[in-house]
C-alpha cells in the first residue's frame, strides 16, 4: 500500500460513485508532506469531531455543516479516508468512517431519493436503524484481541473493537458501505462497482489469538 495507490483508489471510487448517482457531493483527498517526510492522505477535520463524546446527531450535524468529509452520499450519509504514511511510504495508520444521517433528507432537500424507488427503496426504509462504521489501522496502539491493529467499530461504542485481518484500502471499505447498505443502487450498477480497482498490496496483521475470535476478512 503506498500514497499513490491509496489516494488513486480514492478517486476511482468516487468516479463510481458519481457514475450510480450516488455521490451528491465530494472533495478531492489532499496529500501532503508533513514534517520529517510523513506523508497524509485525506487530512480532513472529520476525526477530532467525530471522538467527541457528545449526541451522534450532533458529530453529524458538525461534520456535514463544516465540510469535514470526502464523499456525501444521495441519504446523507458521509464518507471519510484518512491515511499516514511513514517517511519511508509505509503505512503508519488510517481512519476510515461511515456515517449516515441520522434523519434523512426531505423530498424538497434530496427528491431523487423518493422518486427513484427501484434504486432508494431500501435506504429510505422507516424500520432503518442507522449507525457509524469505522475502520481503523493503528499497530502503535496495539494489545493482542483487545486493540487489534487493524479493527472495526460499530455505532461509536468505545470498546467495539473487530479484529480485521490487516490493513484496508479505500475501494474495500467503500465497497463494504456501498454493497451492504446501498444495495439496490449496488445491484443496477454492479458492472461499474465490480471493475477491478487499482491494485494496492495486501498485509495481514492478524495475530494468532485474534483468528481464534470472530474476525473480518477484507477483499481487494
Amino acid at each position: 500500500m503506498s500514497p499513490d495507490s491509496v489516494r488513486k483508489q480514492i478517486m476511482d471510487l468516487i468516479d463510481r460513485l458519481l457514475i450510480a448517482s450516488i455521490s451528491v457531493k465530494q472533495f478531492t483527498p489532499a496529500i501532503r508532506t508533513v514534517e520529517g517526510g510523513a506523508i497524509q492522505i485525506g487530512g480532513r477535520p472529520g476525526t477530532a469531531i467525530a471522538m467527541r463524546d457528545i449526541a451522534y446527531e450532533d458529530i453529524y450535524r458538525e461534520l456535514d455543516s463544516h465540510d469535514a468529509y470526502h464523499v456525501k452520499l444521495v441519504d446523507g450519509g458521509l464518507l471519510l479516508f484518512q491515511y499516514s504514511f511513514r517517511p519511508d511510504r509505509s503505512l503508519a495508520q488510517h481512519r476510515l468512517a461511515y456515517f449516515p444521517s441520522p434523519v434523512l433528507p426531505t423530498v424538497e432537500e434530496a427528491p431523487t431519493l423518493y422518486e427513484k424507488d427501484e434504486l432508494y427503496g431500501d435506504i429510505t426504509a422507516r424500520r432503518l436503524v442507522r449507525f457509524p462504521v469505522r475502520f481503523d489501522y493503528a499497530p502503535d496502539e496495539t494489545v493482542d484481541v483487545l486493540h487489534p491493529a487493524s479493527h472495526m467499530t460499530l455505532g461509536q461504542y468505545e470498546s467495539c473493537r473487530i479484529p480485521v485481518a490487516g490493513p484496508i484500502g479505500p475501494s474495500s471499505f467503500g465497497m463494504f458501505i456501498i454493497r451492504n447498505f446501498y444495495f439496490r443502487a449496488y445491484k443496477k450498477y454492479k458492472n461499474n462497482f465490480d471493475r477491478r480497482p487499482v491494485q494496492i498490496d495486501r498485509t495481514e496483521t492478524i495475530s494468532a489469538n485474534e483468528r481464534r475470535v470472530t474476525h473480518i476478512v477484507h477483499g481487494l
